[in-house]
C-alpha cells in the first residue's frame, strides 16, 4: 500500500506500531458491530461499553461519535446511542456504490501497477485462499479470519490506484457490506466458485485487462450482495419486499441458496 503525504488516514495495509486507547476502543467496537456481535437497532449504553473494554468514558464517547460519522451507529441526541439499522434500500445503494468506485480503484491500478503491486496481489490472494482451507475453526472466529483476509485481497487489488480518497471511500463502503453479508451468511465453507471469481479477477489484472477485470469485480461484488439479499428474504430485519427474484450469474438468488441453510445468530 503507497504511503500518502495527503489525503485520508486508511486502515487496511496500514501496519501501526502503537495505537491509543481511543484508537484501539475505536477498532474494537467497529469490529464487534461489523460482525453481528451488537444486533442492528440494538440501544448501546456507555456503562455496558466500559466494562466490555474495560476503558474509562472518553474513550468511548470518541469511538461513537467516530462510528456515527461512519455509518454504523445511530445518535439519538440526548437518548444515546444506537446500532445502526439493516436495510434493503442501504444494501443497495452500498453495492451500487462499491462496484463503481471499486473497479474505478481496479482500473487505475492496472494502468499504473508495478512489479510490487503485483507481489502484493498474489500474495494476497495466496493467503486468502490458505485461510479457505482452515479447519476446526470457531465458527466466528473462522468468518473473522477469512474476512480479514478478504479485505486485505480487495486492498491489494486497488492498493495502486494513486488516490487515498478513493481508497477511503472503497473502505467504507466494504466495511458496510462486510456488516451485511455477515448478518445474513454463514461460514461453514467459503464456496469454491468464490474462490474462483477472486482467482478470475486477479489473473484478468495481472494480465493488465482493465475493462475485463472490472468487470469480473462488479459481478462479484454484485453477487455477494445478492447472496446477502437471498438470505434475508428469510429473515424479517430487511422487509419482505426482498422477496422478489433478483438473477445472479444467470440463475435465480433462490436456486443459487437452495441447498445452504440461513445464517445462525
Amino acid at each position: 500500500m503507497d504511503n500518502f503525504e495527503w489525503g485520508p488516514a486508511l486502515r487496511v495495509g496500514q501496519a501501526k506500531a502503537h495505537k491509543t486507547l481511543t484508537e484501539e476502543t475505536l477498532a474494537r467496537l467497529r469490529r464487534d458491530i461489523v460482525s453481528g456481535e451488537f444486533e442492528a437497532g440494538q440501544k448501546v449504553k456507555s456503562e455496558d461499553l466500559k466494562k466490555r473494554y474495560q476503558v474509562g468514558t472518553s474513550p468511548i464517547r470518541e469511538a461513537l461519535f467516530q462510528l456515527v460519522s461512519e455509518g454504523l451507529v445511530r445518535s439519538d441526541g440526548q437518548r444515546g446511542f444506537r446500532v445502526a439499522e439493516l436495510r434493503q434500500e442501504e444494501l443497495l445503494d452500498i453495492t451500487d456504490w462499491r462496484a463503481r468506485l471499486e473497479c474505478e480503484a481496479l482500473r487505475r491500478a492496472i494502468a499504473t501497477g508495478d512489479m510490487e503491486w503485483e507481489a502484493r496481489v498474489v500474495a494476497a490472494f495466496h493467503r486468502l485462499t490458505r485461510v479457505e482451507g482452515e479447519s476446526g475453526l470457531d465458527p466466528k472466529d473462522a468468518a473473522d479470519l477469512w474476512e480479514d483476509h478478504h479485505r486485505s485481497f480487495h486492498f491489494a487489488l486497488y492498493s495502486a490506484c494513486g488516490s487515498p480518497w478513493l481508497l477511503r471511500f472503497c473502505e467504507l463502503l466494504i466495511q458496510h457490506g462486510e456488516r451485511y453479508r455477515r448478518a445474513y451468511i454463514s461460514y461453514p465453507r467459503i464456496s469454491s466458485s468464490i474462490t474462483a471469481e477472486h482467482k478470475a479477477i486477479m489473473d484478468a489484472a495481472m494480465a493488465r485487462e482493465g475493462d475485463r477485470a472490472a468487470d469480473l469485480l462488479e459481478r462479484h461484488i454484485r453477487h455477494a450482495a445478492d447472496l446477502a439479499l437471498a438470505h434475508a428474504t428469510r429473515r424479517p430485519a430487511l422487509g419482505t419486499s426482498l422477496a422478489k427474484k433478483r438473477r445472479v450469474g444467470g440463475m435465480e438468488s433462490e436456486q443459487v441458496l437452495k441447498s445452504r441453510a440461513p445464517a445462525k445468530r
